[in-house]
């Protein structure tokens, strides 16, 4: 008899332990990738600014000329505005799909709305696009401006207050150096000249905004993704991978169901408290050791070192990211391991009160 309580329980400690293997890997999953809120506290880690300029400096770089680098600042400076609302749509995005996976609700339907996003991005642009041309005048009024006026001066004549076309060349010239001079203290002093600011509204941002208009006009005014516009293949696919995720959080519960019968067959077997709590304790600490060593080890590595340049911004997001993931390997190591030890003292407990009475 004493032979096939301890055949049984060794049997039963050896499903217990693989089952623990399987449940820890398990229980990570369900803890990080099929977490929404895991997932989206990490997003809200992200350095959306930096990683956009590490993503796009290369290829705007290569692609963008010379003369509309300032650009992708006024695009950054846009980005950098908008990131909380980035992350607010991400976020949103991230619950909405996982409330699909999840089986929370039947339909798949993320919508992204534009419209603030597109009219930020033309004031931005037309803040940049003012500052760019305050910069240019005052690094070119001397040495390109003046003398590009002063070679046609008479073709400016043309368009001079009446007041002042009784000036001769000289006195002309002189003038307009000093309107120059005074633009260029102002740019210096202020970042713009008031004349230049009311020069650019008048007639230059009638144009900047039909040029805007026209290209805004084939963005659309939401971003949306559901059943309608979903590729029938790529819904498919989502549908296959929302049955996985049930049969996965399926698997999951019953396994913690099947770990728990294998906990009782092991009690029925010996009918007391202080072998089985012994037994246990030694499978239970055994594994918390084993995993406690092996994520130590894991935690010994980092990830950053293999992040190309390009995405280098993201290394303390990256860095954060592991030890989350390690920390909650090491969290359920510390327990199971803690559980087993009370486990093998409480078969102490128990056998010094048996050998009392």
């Amino acid at each position: 008899m004493g032979f096939l309580k301890g055949f049984g329980t060794f049997v039963l400690g050896f499903l217990l332990f693989l089952s623990l293997s399987v449940f820890s890997v398990a229980f990570l999953l369900n803890s990080t990738l099929l977490n929404p809120d895991f997932v989206t506290r990490q997003v809200d880690r992200i350095d959306i600014s930096s990683l956009a300029r590490d993503v796009a400096e290369k290829q705007i770089k290569e692609e963008l000329p010379a003369e509309l680098s300032f650009l992708k600042e006024a695009v950054y400076n846009v980005i950098d505005e908008q990131e909380p609302w980035l992350k607010t749509q991400l976020n949103q995005a991230i619950n909405t799909g996982y409330d699909y996976f999840l089986g929370k609700t039947d339909t798949l339907s993320i919508s992204v709305p534009l419209d603030a996003f597109k009219k930020d991005l033309k004031n931005s642009l037309w803040q940049e696009l003012n500052k760019q041309l305050n910069v240019w005048l005052r690094d070119n009024i001397q040495k390109e401006l003046k003398p590009y006026i002063e070679q046609n001066l008479q073709a400016y004549r043309k368009i001079l207050p009446a007041e002042l076309a009784f000036l001769s060349d000289a006195q002309l010239k002189s003038y307009l150096n000093a309107f120059l001079q005074q633009i260029q203290d102002q740019i210096v002093k202020t970042g713009q000249a008031p004349v230049l600011t009311g020069l650019l509204e008048t007639l230059v941002k009638p144009y900047f905004d039909a040029y805007y208009d026209e290209y805004a006009a084939q963005v659309p005014s939401e971003l949306k993704a559901d059943e309608t516009n979903i590729p029938a293949d790529v819904m498919e696919q989502l549908r296959l991978a929302r049955q996985y995720i049930g049969y996965f959080r399926s698997g999951f519960y019953w396994l913690i169901v099947f770990m728990a019968v294998l906990v009782a067959g092991i009690f029925l077997i010996h009918r007391n408290i202080q072998d089985p709590s012994r037994a246990l304790g030694i499978d239970l600490a055994l594994y918390g050791v084993l995993d406690l060593a092996g994520t130590y080890v894991a935690r010994s590595f980092s990830p950053v070192q293999y992040l190309p340049d390009e995405v280098a911004s993201l290394g303390p997001w990256l860095t954060e990211l592991y030890n989350d993931i390690t920390g909650i390997m090491l969290t359920f190591s510390i327990v199971v391991l803690a559980i087993g030890a009370a486990l093998i003292v409480i078969s102490f407990v128990f056998k010094k009160k048996a050998a009392e009475s």
